[in-house]
């Protein structure tokens, strides 16, 4: 509970509504606009056998850096460059000992509900797996994560920095599920063009990214309140696109449909609902009697 208090309380007048709109307008019409080359090139992914083109690879890394240069600009014309490091979640809050165990069990997460996820999924049918990934397996995804850190904070930035903080006015539960489903929504110009799920209708695939999207966005937020660091979001993040999809792969003797079987997938959705309902009765039972702002959203 201490560990919150990292997070500043924001403003909850109609000028920080308005920046946040604003935020929000932004963040939304900006990955619409770093999509439009696949658009008019016609790309769309119709197999999970399909790689990832340099052109739609440009375009993914403009979006994703998006919400990160929104926020700190936001922040730096109301507040400074300071003030913006601080209230963004960039200064570090807490010892580095305890800031690099932080990272250790944000990047740990993913791993562990992608495991659990892809053994509901063995037990379904719906996935085989072949073999234990080996070091020349494991060290190219390491190197490409460590390449790939400015893309995730890019994203983490906004959503966990900016944006988290000023929907936890609502409520802690409604301010993470509201948050998770932004997220998702935000992802539907990728998801449109078969990104998330290849071969699916755009019909079940953006409900789907949604959903999937609340719950890991939920479980994401968590780890950022739990440690005051956007850091930790970053590698929670990074865990999961840089390892569990890949890893995913890997370990199978076949193609994969990440709708089945994979971090993203509805056979994974049980396990993190379950984590996530866990963390929420942890906060309640920490939170107590005397825990109402905290119940609310308001810290400090």
């Amino acid at each position: 509970m201490k560990r919150m208090k990292h997070l500043e309380r924001t403003d909850t007048s109609d000028g920080s509504r308005t920046e946040l709109v604003l935020f929000l307008t932004i963040s939304f019409v900006g990955a619409w606009i770093t999509m439009i080359p696949l658009w008019l090139d016609g790309l769309r992914r119709t197999s999970a056998a399909q790689g990832t083109p340099r052109l739609a690879a440009v375009c993914m890394v403009l979006m994703m850096l998006v919400p990160a240069l929104t926020a700190f600009g936001l922040t730096v014309r109301g507040r400074g460059p300071r003030q913006a490091l601080r209230l963004l979640g960039l200064t570090r809050s807490t010892p580095w000992r305890h800031e690099l165990r932080s990272v250790s069990v944000a990047l740990a997460i993913p791993l562990g509900l992608t495991a659990a996820g892809l053994s509901v999924a063995t037990l379904t049918g719906w996935y085989t797996p072949a073999h234990l990934p080996g070091p020349g397996t494991v060290v190219p995804l390491v190197l490409s994560a460590l390449v790939s850190v400015p893309l995730y904070f890019g994203e983490e930035l906004g959503w966990q920095g900016y944006l988290l903080p000023r929907l936890l006015r609502y409520g802690r539960t409604r301010g993470l599920l509201i948050g998770g489903a932004i997220w998702g929504a935000w992802h539907v110009p990728m998801t449109a063009l078969g990104g998330s799920y290849p071969g699916h209708s755009v019909l079940l695939g953006i409900p789907v990214a949604v959903v999937t999207a609340m719950l890991l966005g939920t479980v994401i937020a968590s780890i950022r309140l739990s440690t005051g660091s956007v850091w930790a979001a970053v590698a929670a993040h990074l865990s999961l696109n840089e390892f569990t999809l890949p890893l995913t792969r890997e370990v199978s003797g076949r193609i994969v449909d990440p709708l089945l079987a994979g971090p993203l997938s509805i056979s994974t959705w049980p396990v993190t609902a379950l984590v996530v309902l866990a963390g929420w009765l942890a906060h309640r039972r920490s939170a107590g009697p005397g825990g109402r702002a905290l119940r609310n959203g308001y810290l400090r």
